[in-house]
């Protein structure tokens, strides 16, 4: 079996890895690190965001109908090692890798033509409003009501652990509309507009101060119900498929491929005792180890 890429894959890659080191040079300091919580870094991921838009690259492996390429999963793993490994962001993980494939797949027509065209283009972000303080990987235990009122849902509850919440314009979430049902049945998946009045956010700082996590209060907050994706009472194997979605994190490796040679370049500049770290055996096996690993 051949494992090399075409020469048409090869050319995609070599595409894909001049944009990114290009882009990078104008990275600010640190800022691409967290882009929740500076305003250079978030200023920095939507501009890197709106370029990728233009090019057509966020929804390359999308349906033609809605503005992509049909592209090639191998082609889209090409496409994420390349970001991954110039730690470039622009890419919005909850819009472009969770929410907009579970619409393409259980959203309405309506749904997929409001929402998939701002996403592609780089123009709109996302936050999953999904863990609560009672309910994080028990996650049907989540006591969020929606109550049915005319053409409208009622919303109250909390959320927590929210990334990136002070920043986006819009939410997908899980709330329990039917609290008869068993704790699977019962939920339902709604998108909300992040303006809606009752939205109020609470900072949940980290140890060294940064912002990227918040609280979410929901206080009476009206949600029409055409923002309902999938059936009422079905909401939980809507977002099963959301997190299938949200598993697909080849980037990381290649995230780590460029940790790994930037450990191996310390070892071989750093001194320890009058001796190179790359010269110990012990440091040598263990760079040996982790190369395997990845």
């Amino acid at each position: 079996m051949d494992f090399s890429l075409t020469p048409e894959q090869e050319a995609l890659k070599k595409e894909f890895d001049n944009f990114f080191r290009e882009e990078m040079k104008k990275a600010p300091p640190l800022g691409a690190e967290n882009i929740y919580d500076n305003d250079e870094g978030w200023d920095f991921h939507r501009y890197l965001a709106r370029r990728l838009g233009e090019k057509g690259w966020i929804s390359r492996p999308w349906p033609r109908a809605y503005g992509g390429l049909e592209a090639s999963i191998l082609e889209q793993l090409l496409f994420n090692e390349a970001k991954a490994y110039h730690r470039a962001p622009g890419i919005d993980i909850q819009g472009v890798c969770m929410l907009a494939p579970t619409l393409l797949a259980s959203g309405n027509e309506e749904q997929k033509q409001q929402h998939l065209p701002p996403i592609a283009k780089g123009e709109i972000m996302w936050c999953q409003g999904w863990s609560e303080p009672n309910a994080g990987s028990d996650l049907a235990s989540l006591k969020t009501r929606a109550v049915r009122n005319g053409d409208h849902y009622i919303i109250n509850g909390q959320k927590t652990w929210t990334s990136g919440a002070h920043r986006a314009q819009w939410c997908f979430m899980l709330a329990r509309t039917d609290p008869e049902q068993p704790r699977h049945r019962g939920l339902s998946f709604f998108l909300v507009d992040m303006s809606s009045p009752g939205i109020n956010l609470r900072p949940v700082k980290a140890m060294n101060g940064t912002h990227m996590f918040n609280e979410m209060y929901f206080d009476d907050v009206k949600v029409p119900k055409e923002n309902m994706v999938g059936d009422e009472n079905r909401g939980w194997y809507v977002s099963l498929m959301t997190m299938n979605f949200e598993r697909s994190s080849i980037g990381f490796m290649a995230e780590a491929k460029r940790n790994l040679e930037e450990l191996i370049q310390f070892c071989k500049e750093t001194e320890r005792n009058g001796k190179r770290l790359a010269e110990q055996p012990l440091v040598r096996h263990l760079l040996a180890q982790l190369t395997i690993d990845i």
